[in-house]
């Protein structure tokens, strides 16, 4: 019988399709997936470990939360790995034990992490089983609205937790077209067209090692496969301050070039989602307005910080969820702040604290069995 170069070529294209995810599970090293998705693997077997003793302080956010976690426990010799693998935080469970609680305290920041994105950690992660006793919620206007980064469903986050059966959840939330969805069913349906971006990635990454290479450019060679390592290479080590404030200036005026409005959008519906999600599983959360400096807010077009901060503040108050401005408190400088968005330790210290307060407030409101009053501060 005489078989077709399509029928052949169509069967080595699945078996491709099949045999690399299938060789990837029968890996033991559980290092497979991009930076941030192994992050959040062992930012989950944190959760897990910590919930079967009893239920865990949980906060959430980007790296604007991971920064003075990770800061505040090395300003107190709590070194632990890098800030990336940095589940946890020593000086704020400090704090809890040293006002009666026991609990552990678990990280599930991860870098770049949009409200969407936060949306999906909590559906998938926080379970009946991994129920924090308090969920804080560090959020931030380029949580919902970059220009650098690629669709809602384009990020780390939403490529590992988000299956083809999800597809009637995340529908309406996350896309906004019809080729948007065909897309998606591409993505979960054929392995080499999702990791497509990755393998784009790699070889660019290879172009450029090469190009330094060549060029005998030995610290632009390091530079770059640090990049390729860890998108926070270099984050919170020190260096010349003026430089990396420059940078940061420079990071964040692209990051907010313009008003994206239908991202943002989609992103105010993401957060509402979220308070709706943690109130069917009776999940205490509190949301706090990240402090940022006067040197980041003039970057953003128009009026986007206001529709931000109206926003999360009105939707909290109308949904009885505790919400903190700590960017309108006063209470941060600029030698808080390790670069125009990111706090230091000193700065982390001060977020702990109001943290800690928040969570032990919180908490005890819980116990009484009381509707704890909603301020902002």
């Amino acid at each position: 019988m005489k078989i077709s170069s399509t029928a052949v070529a169509l069967s080595v294209f699945l078996a491709i399709n099949i045999a690399i995810p299938v060789s990837l599970c029968l890996k033991k090293d559980k290092g497979a997936g991009d930076t941030i998705q192994r992050a959040l693997m062992g930012a989950s077997e944190r959760l897990q470990i910590s919930a079967g003793k009893a239920k865990p302080v949980v906060l959430i956010g980007s790296s604007l939360i991971i920064a003075p976690l990770w800061s505040a426990d090395v300003k107190h010799g709590f070194f632990h790995q890098d800030c990336m693998n940095h589940h946890e935080s020593k000086q704020l469970k400090n704090i809890l034990s040293a006002a009666g609680m026991s609990a552990d305290v678990v990280s599930l920041a991860t870098a770049g992490q949009f409200v969407s994105d936060t949306y999906l950690i909590v559906d998938k992660l926080l379970t009946e089983e991994t129920k924090p006793e308090v969920l804080v919620y560090g959020i931030a206007p380029r949580d919902f609205m970059d220009d650098t980064a690629g669709g809602m469903a384009l990020t780390s986050v939403f490529d590992q937790l988000v299956t083809f059966s999800d597809m009637p959840t995340v529908s309406q939330l996350f896309f906004n077209t019809y080729e948007e969805r065909i897309d998606f069913m591409l993505n979960r349906t054929n392995y080499i067209y999702r990791k497509r971006g990755r393998y784009q990635t790699k070889f660019q990454e290879s172009c450029e090692k090469l190009a330094a290479g060549l060029m005998r450019d030995k610290k632009a060679q390091i530079a770059t496969i640090a990049g390729a390592n860890d998108p926070l290479a270099g984050f919170l080590v020190g260096g010349n301050r003026t430089e990396i404030w420059t940078k940061s200036i420079e990071e964040y005026r692209q990051r907010y070039k313009s008003f994206n409005e239908q991202q943002f959008n989609k992103q105010k519906l993401c957060f509402k989602a979220l308070v709706d999600l943690c109130q069917k599983r009776q999940i205490k959360l509190c949301v706090v307005a990240m402090p940022l400096t006067e040197d980041n807010r003039k970057l953003m077009p128009g009026s986007m910080y206001d529709q931000y901060i109206s926003f999360v503040e009105t939707t909290s108050k109308q949904s009885s969820v505790p919400f903190i401005d700590l960017d309108k408190s006063g209470a941060y400088q600029n030698a808080d702040f390790y670069d125009t968005v990111h706090l230091n330790g000193d700065g982390g210290d001060r977020f702990i604290s109001t943290v800690g307060n928040l969570v032990t407030r919180e908490s005890s409101s819980s116990l009484a069995g009381s509707k704890p009053a909603v301020k902002a501060y």
